[in-house]
C-alpha cells in the first residue's frame, strides 16, 4: 500500500513538472506579437493618456465660450459701525467734512452674477486650435503605433534570424565534433597528423562560442521583444514563424520612388502631423491677432442684502439690486506686445513650413535608399541561393571522396565550413529581404498594429 502511494505521488509530481515545463513556453507568431503590442506597449498606453488629455483640453478651451454663473454670500461682524463722510452741512454741523457711522454690526451679502462672452474672435480661434491639437494627438498615436510595429517585427525577425542561425551551427558542430573524434582515431593508430587533430579542435571550440553567443543575443533580444509587447511573465518565447515565410511575395513587391512618395505623402503619419502643426500656427496667429480686436460681453447680477445688529431674521429689510448690461473692451496700447507675439506667431509659422520641406527630403532620401538596398537584397538573394547549391553538391562530392579514400579530412571539413557559410550567408539575404520589405512599409506609411 505504501509503495502505491509512494507511486501515485512519484507520478503526481512527474505531471506536475512536465506542466511546469510546459507553461514555461509560449508560442507567439508575429500576427501574435503585434496584437499583444498594440494593448501592451508602455510608451502606447501613454500616448493613449495623452490623445484624451488633447480632448479634455478641447473641452476647457469651448467651455471659455459658454456662460459663466458664479454665486457668492457673505456675513460680516462690525466692531465699529462703518464710516461714511459728508459735507457738516447735510450732517447740520459746521465742519466742512463730518464722518458719520452709518449702518448695521451683522452685514449679510448674497448675490449671483453671469458672464457670457459674445464677440471674442480670439477665444473661436483658440477653439479651433485645440481642434487641431486634437488631431495631432490622433496622429501621433498612429505615428508610434507604426514604430512601434517597426521595432517589433524587426525584433521578431531578429529572433529568428538568431535561432536560425543555432541550427545551422549546431549542425557544422555536430559534423566538426564527429570530424575531431575521426581524428583522434586516426592520431592514435598513427595514420593522421597531431595538427589536423588540433585544427578539429580549435573548429569544434570556436562554434560552442558562436553558439554561446548567438544563444546570450537571443535571449536579450527576447527580453526586449517582450518589453515592447507589454509582457511580463517570465515564460519562454517560442516563435512559430518561419524566416523564409513569405519571401516570394515580399521580392515580387517593388515601386518606383516618384510612386512610393506619392504613397508615403498619403499614408505617412509625421508629414500629417507637420501639416497640422501649420494649421495650428496659423490658428494661434489669428488668435494673436484677434487680440487687437474691441471684445464684447454680457454681463449680469442679482444682489440682496441686509444689516443690522441683532439677529432677528423676520424682521429684517432685504433690498434687491439687479442689473443686466453689455461690457466692451477695447485693447488701445499694451507696449506693443500684442505686435510683438503676432510677429513671433508668423516666424513660428515659417519655421514650420521649413520642417516640412525638410521632413519631404527625408522621406524621399529615405525611401530612395530603402529602394536601393532592396534591389541589392534580391541580388544577393539569387546569388546565394545558386551559392547554397554549389556548397551542398561541393560538400557530397567532398564526403564521397573521403568515404572511398580518394579525399583529405582537411578537404572535407573545409567543405563543410564553405556549406555552412553559405547557408548563413543565404540567410542573411533572407533577413534582409525580410526587414527592408517591413522598413519599405513603415516608410511608405503603410505599417501599423
Amino acid at each position: 500500500m505504501k509503495k502505491n502511494i509512494s507511486y501515485i505521488g512519484t507520478i503526481l509530481l512527474l505531471i506536475s513538472s512536465v506542466n511546469i515545463l510546459y507553461a514555461q513556453k509560449r508560442t507567439m507568431s508575429l500576427t501574435d506579437a503585434l496584437e499583444m503590442a498594440k494593448q501592451g506597449n508602455k510608451a502606447l498606453q501613454v500616448q493613449v493618456l495623452e490623445e484624451i488629455n488633447a480632448k479634455e483640453k478641447t473641452r476647457e478651451t469651448k467651455g471659455a465660450l459658454q456662460p459663466a454663473i458664479s454665486a457668492n454670500f457673505g456675513y460680516s461682524y462690525y466692531f465699529d459701525r462703518q464710516v461714511i463722510f459728508m459735507p457738516g452741512s447735510f450732517a447740520g454741523t459746521s465742519k466742512p467734512v463730518q464722518d458719520i457711522a452709518v449702518g448695521g454690526k451683522n452685514i449679510y451679502n448674497g448675490l449671483i452674477s453671469v458672464y457670457q462672452p459674445v464677440f471674442t474672435p480670439a477665444l473661436h480661434h483658440l477653439t479651433k486650435a485645440s481642434k487641431i491639437n486634437e488631431k495631432i494627438e490622433n496622429e501621433k498615436t498612429g505615428d508610434l503605433k507604426s514604430k512601434v510595429a517597426l521595432q517589433v517585427s524587426t525584433r521578431y525577425l531578429d529572433i529568428l534570424m538568431m535561432n536560425n542561425q543555432l541550427g545551422l551551427l549546431d549542425q557544422s558542430l555536430q559534423r566538426n565534433f564527429k570530424a575531431l573524434q575521426d581524428s583522434r582515431a586516426l592520431l592514435v593508430q598513427g595514420k593522421g597528423l597531431k595538427s589536423d587533430t588540433l585544427r578539429s579542435f580549435i573548429a569544434v571550440e570556436n562554434l560552442k562560442s558562436s553558439i554561446s553567443y548567438l544563444k546570450n543575443n537571443a535571449e536579450v533580444s527576447g527580453i526586449e521583444l517582450k518589453r515592447l509587447i507589454g509582457l511580463d511573465d517570465a515564460s519562454e518565447l517560442e516563435l512559430t514563424d518561419v524566416l523564409e515565410l513569405g519571401i516570394e511575395a515580399d521580392k515580387s513587391e517593388f515601386y518606383q520612388i516618384d510612386e512610393a512618395f506619392k504613397i508615403a505623402v498619403a499614408n505617412r503619419k509625421d508629414l500629417n502631423i507637420q501639416k497640422l502643426s501649420i494649421d495650428l500656427q496659423q490658428k494661434k496667429l489669428k488668435a494673436t491677432q484677434a487680440m487687437l480686436l474691441p471684445q464684447l460681453s454680457l454681463i449680469g447680477q442679482y444682489q440682496v442684502q441686509a444689516q443690522a445688529d441683532d439677529m432677528r431674521f423676520g424682521e429684517y429689510s432685504l433690498p434687491r439690486t439687479s442689473f443686466l448690461g453689455l461690457q466692451v473692451t477695447v485693447p488701445i496700447f499694451n507696449g506693443y506686445r500684442t505686435r510683438s507675439q503676432i510677429s513671433q506667431e508668423k516666424i513660428k509659422g515659417q519655421q514650420e513650413d521649413i520642417r516640412l520641406n525638410d521632413i519631404k527630403d527625408k522621406v524621399k532620401t529615405e525611401l530612395a535608399t530603402i529602394i536601393s538596398k532592396w534591389k541589392e537584397a534580391n541580388t544577393q538573394m539569387d546569388i546565394q541561393e545558386t551559392t547554397v547549391q554549389s556548397a551542398e553538391l561541393n560538400h557530397r562530392m567532398m564526403e564521397d571522396r573521403f568515404k572511398n579514400g580518394l579525399g583529405s579530412r582537411l578537404e572535407l571539413t573545409d567543405a563543410e565550413l564553405a556549406l555552412t557559410q553559405a547557408k548563413i550567408n543565404y540567410l542573411n539575404a533572407v533577413y534582409n529581404l525580410r526587414t527592408l520589405h517591413i522598413e519599405l512599409q513603415n516608410a511608405l506609411g503603410l505599417l501599423s498594429l
